[in-house]
């Protein structure tokens, strides 16, 4: 796990029972660099951040990033 990943991780696991700020500019960095330039919703549920928004070209994308450990566990776009 590379410098970066570790302290996402780390951050969100300090933040996994009260989202702060930080952990949601987190994810929302996270998904701006995976291609969404719209974010519609993100959320935290059950220790899972979702993120839901649109790419450059309008499809719909879904990210679903682990709070604990900051892996992307799914990435979803709808033609």
């Amino acid at each position: 796990m590379d410098r970066s990943i570790r302290a996402f991780a780390a951050a969100l696991l300090a933040t996994a029972a009260a989202p702060s700020t930080s952990a949601i500019d987190d994810v929302r960095n996270m998904a701006l660099a995976r291609g969404v330039v719209t974010i519609k919703e993100i959320e935290l549920d059950d220790g899972i951040w979702e993120v839901q928004g649109r790419d450059a070209g309008g499809h719909k994308i879904e990210m679903k990033v682990d709070a604990l450990s900051g892996e992307i566990v799914k990435m979803r776009r709808n033609d």
